[in-house]
């Protein structure tokens, strides 16, 4: 059993070099638009969710910050918006709104786009959403309902990146990962780095993936063997 997880992808067409049918599990960390590059951002945003039509079991779809702004959270638009998609985003994302989700939980990982806090869970109390009596995959699950609610506090943003609250679980920034990270094992994109990069914390750890925008790197996990591993995909492959 192998799965292979696709860092951020702003409108970057490199996610097609890799091999779908050598993974069991393919997770795309969000942020499929807003690239600074021209590129065919639409098209690549139909392909894959035409993948995850035509592998419903295998793709995961999160969606990550930028993805918000197109049909989840509208009324906050960030600094880079494109205007002459914005209107196909928002029919792609809403007529397929089923197919994406905050967050997955499988074999004591969590993925999800930018991390989960012990801070940020402290924050949700002040709020009536109390996540004490969940394990991870309980965590998970709740998540995913309250996304589907449109529960706004998951979309607060903390200090690091412009905000007043805490950073959530599409908004949280590295430095709030590194002194408050949730007590469990995650993998998240969101803060960009130069090639996939593991930090360990007293209880658990997270991945960092979001470095497609520097190399064409992906974490590769092999649940049976609880091994992970840098896979390098030369493009075009």
């Amino acid at each position: 059993m192998k799965w292979i997880t696709i860092g951020d992808i702003h409108g970057r067409d490199n996610w097609k070099s890799i091999d779908i049918a050598q993974y069991d599990k393919v997770i795309f960390m969000g942020d499929y638009v807003d690239g600074r590059e021209e590129l065919d951002e639409l098209k690549n945003l139909e392909e894959i969710i035409d993948l995850k039509l035509n592998h419903p079991n295998k793709v995961v779809l999160l969606v990550g910050n930028h993805d918000l702004q197109y049909h989840w959270h509208s009324s906050k638009r960030l600094r880079i918006y494109k205007e002459k998609y914005a209107l196909d985003y928002q029919r792609l994302f809403k007529q397929y709104e089923e197919h994406f989700q905050l967050s997955y939980f499988a074999f004591e990982h969590l993925w999800v786009h930018a991390g989960i806090t012990i801070r940020w869970l402290q924050f949700m109390q002040m709020f009536g959403h109390d996540f004490s009596d969940y394990n991870t995959r309980g965590l998970s699950q709740h998540l995913n309902h309250l996304f589907e609610q449109g529960c706004k506090e998951l979309y607060s943003v903390g200090k690091a990146r412009g905000g007043l609250d805490v950073g959530g679980p599409f908004w949280a920034d590295i430095s709030e990962l590194k002194v408050s990270a949730a007590p469990f094992y995650q993998v998240v994109g969101h803060n960009k780095i130069e090639q996939p990069t593991h930090f360990e914390t007293e209880r658990g750890g997270f991945r960092m993936a979001d470095c497609l925008t520097h190399c064409n790197q992906f974490w590769v996990y092999q649940p049976m063997e609880l091994s992970w591993r840098k896979e390098i995909i030369a493009i075009g492959k």
